[in-house]
């Protein structure tokens, strides 16, 4: 989704990081708790640039206000911040795309579709560490003062287009495109990488999570060769390096017998709780971005894992994707994963009405009629229920 969105990029840019890669400058020390910078210096006009940007942010509708999930995810940002708690703001995106960042004054962002590739609390905690990581150690300041070195680099990233109150971008699609620009120095990721599992690990957090949470990305991005890939993945170490590098540390975490391994946590059962009433929206959302293979492989691998109470909304969404997919032998294991969501207590309404349609197709009219009227039932504001009831009629002998 990389497009050409003028002044309004440059912002979002600066939100996730600029790709540009370090120059000779000498590397800042670690920020401070409550460190603020010096007046008129270049750190002060990145965070001059960011208050603005995060003004903007806080008003945007794809911002989840929901008090539980902000909570949560606040107290595992808290956990892994540490003294730093109080100088971070977190904002949760209803954008379904991978990504997290976190901005040089602390703003941090979390798209809601890495919510939805997540397990655990412990995956959760790596995923912060990692954004945070990037923030102790500034290393946005060390990219904007290199493109500070740029002519053509200041008509873009200028702190007076950043403080003119240019929009940051208006809508979820110009949102999921900035994941595309977050680009830190492929440097900046692996010593990310590393602090974030550190940061993770000394709260007693799982080590082998970074290493699942990357396997199962490494899968996703597999799933694309050939198709719509999603931008992230361009911009940061091959993901196959973040497996091997998670893998090690892993391995020398759980050898360092002075190290509480997994003290934290729980197998996941607390991050299903709090992700549990945002499913079939996130779900939903998922589908969206059109990247089909993606979201087969990516469902369906949270699908096999899901607790009972979640398999009916997971097998309706992956029988969703293959048939959105289109592809050989898809539509029948479509098929099959309706007829396995609405024999699930939690299949959603629309469950019915692919399984009625499937039945329909295989010739069965009256079991369609009888999943369409399920539906009708279960959804009775359905915006399709016109076409619906004709179809139904259609059924009747």
């Amino acid at each position: 989704m990389k497009r050409g969105f003028g002044n309004a990029s440059a912002l979002a840019a600066l939100v996730m990081g600029v790709a540009i890669s370090p120059g000779a400058f000498a590397t800042p020390p670690p920020i401070a708790p409550g460190e603020r910078p010096t007046a008129d210096s270049t750190e002060a006009e990145l965070w001059y640039g960011m208050a603005r940007a995060e003004q903007e942010i806080r008003d945007l509708p794809q911002v989840e206000t929901d008090a539980a999930l902000n909570a949560y995810l606040r107290e595992v940002l808290c956990r892994v911040a540490g003294p730093h708690c109080d100088d971070l703001r977190l904002y949760v995106l209803e954008i379904p795309e991978f990504n997290a960042s976190m901005a040089p004054n602390g703003a941090t962002l979390v798209f809601t579709g890495a919510l939805l590739r997540l397990r655990s609390e412990d995956e959760l905690a790596v995923l912060l560490g990692h954004e945070f990581a990037h923030y102790r150690q500034r290393h946005s300041l060390q990219l904007w003062q290199t493109t500070k070195r740029s002519s053509a680099a200041l008509g873009t990233f200028g702190v007076v287009t950043l403080g003119a109150g240019v929009g940051l971008v208006g809508s979820v699609a110009q949102l999921a495109g900035a994941a595309g620009l977050s680009r830190f120095s492929r440097e900046h990721e692996r010593e990310a990488d590393a602090l974030g599992f550190e940061f993770a690990a000394a709260q007693g957090y799982e080590p082998g999570a970074g290493l699942a949470m990357w396997e199962r990305l490494a899968q996703e991005e597999a799933a694309t060769v050939g198709r719509r890939r999603n931008p992230v993945f361009a911009s940061h170490p091959k993901t196959e390096e973040r497996v091997e590098d998670n893998r090690r540390m892993a391995a020398a975490r759980r050898a360092d017998t002075s190290a509480a391994p997994g003290a934290a946590s729980d197998g996941g059962a607390r991050y299903r709780a709090v992700v549990e009433p945002f499913l079939d929206r996130w779900l939903a959302q998922e589908l969206t971005r059109r990247r089909y293979a993606a979201s087969v492989q990516m469902i369906g691998a949270l699908h096999a894992e899901a607790p009972p109470e979640w398999r009916g909304r997971t097998a309706h969404y992956l029988g969703e994707a293959y048939r959105l997919r289109r592809g050989e032998g898809d539509a029948a294991k479509a098929a099959a994963l309706q007829a396995e969501a609405v024999a699930s207590a939690d299949a959603p309404p629309a469950a019915f009405r692919e399984h009625g349609y499937a039945l329909r197709a295989a010739g069965n009219a009256p079991a369609a009629r009888d999943a369409l009227s399920r539906y009708l039932t279960l959804a009775p504001e359905a915006p399709d229920r016109a076409f619906v009831e004709r179809d139904l009629e259609a059924l009747t002998p």
